[in-house]
Order: C-alpha cells, then sequence, then structure tokens
C-alpha cells in the first residue's frame, strides 16, 4: 500500500503578524499621529475668544493672554476665530486670577536678587454659545517660569516683559491642547 504525503499544516503567516503587532498594541495605548487634531462638536465652527478678565496689577496680562490664546487656536485648528460673541458657535473666555514673583537666588556679593520665580494663575472656560453648557473648563491653571535679573535697571522690565509673554505662550499652548485633546 502507497504512503500517502501528510497534508501540509497550514499555519498563518507569522511574519506578517508579527509586523503588524507592534501597530494592534499601539491603537490600543493611546497613542496617536502627532499631527491629528481632535475636534470639538460638529456645530462648532467658529469659536469667540473674549477679552481675559484680569485681576492683577500687570495691565498688559489680559491682553497678552487673550492674543495667546487666539493665536494657538488659529495656528492648531481650522475653526474661525473672531473676538466678538455674536455669531459664534463656542466662547473661550478667561481670568488671570493671580501673578506672583518669589525671589529664589540671591547674588553672594551684592545681596540682591538675582532669579525670580513668576507665578501665573487662571482660570478659563469654552462654553457652547447655544446651550451654555461648558465644552472645557479649568478653574485652577498655574504656571511657573524664572528670570535673571540684570545689574541694570531699565532691563529688568525688558526681561520681566518677555517672561510674560513666554508664560502666556505655553499657557495657550496647554489650554487648548487640554480643549482639542478632551474630544
Amino acid at each position: 500500500m502507497p504512503v500517502s504525503p501528510k497534508p501540509a499544516r497550514r499555519n498563518p503567516p507569522r511574519a506578517g503578524i508579527i509586523a503588524l503587532l507592534p501597530a494592534l498594541l499601539a491603537a490600543g495605548c493611546g497613542y496617536h499621529l502627532s499631527n491629528h487634531v481632535h475636534a470639538l462638536p460638529p456645530d462648532v465652527k467658529v469659536i469667540a475668544v473674549t477679552g481675559f478678565r484680569n485681576q492683577t496689577l500687570s495691565p498688559q496680562l489680559s491682553q497678552l493672554m487673550t492674543a495667546a490664546m487666539a493665536r494657538e487656536l488659529i495656528q492648531r485648528t481650522r475653526y474661525r476665530i473672531q473676538p466678538q460673541r455674536a455669531g459664534s458657535d463656542a466662547v473661550l473666555e478667561g481670568t488671570v486670577l493671580s501673578l506672583a514673583t518669589t525671589p529664589v537666588t540671591f547674588d553672594p556679593n551684592t545681596g540682591r536678587v538675582s532669579t525670580v520665580e513668576v507665578r501665573l494663575r487662571l482660570r478659563v472656560r469654552l462654553l457652547d454659545e447655544t446651550t451654555g453648557q461648558p465644552l472645557y473648563q479649568a478653574s485652577n491653571l498655574v504656571f511657573r517660569d524664572q528670570y535673571q535679573i540684570s545689574a541694570s535697571e531699565p532691563t529688568l522690565f525688558e526681561e520681566d516683559t518677555v517672561t510674560l509673554r513666554r508664560m502666556c505662550r505655553d499657557a495657550a499652548r496647554t489650554v487648548v491642547g487640554d480643549i482639542l485633546e478632551n474630544f
């Protein structure tokens, strides 16, 4: 009696499964493409960025913060951004709650402050203009930065302004990132 050959075992293509394994694992772990922008609810097409209220003694802070938020939304989204509420689908509003400076280091020769930490606290909300319901809210955001104090007086104010601009930019990046990642 002739011996018939054994039927070939049908194994799934292991190389293909192994190659897809990292992609499958990454998909389940919350990873996404860095340029992928989540969208707010589909009915939101126009966002009003109203002037931030300012509870500090730094008068330019509300303008700096409002401009930074608008600029970040324009750069990172495709929504139309405008300053007025009329005609908007959502409204981004906020309050600069406090601005505090704390000496960090001192010059050992003169005893003068050489490094200052600046702490900025914000409250921010993105409201659905139709329902008034919050799409995003954060009531106590805190941002910190430091700057070196120059020996010459006029430079002190320039460093302070540069630091405030940088802090507003960083705050806007964080807030807009949080808003986009919530959806």
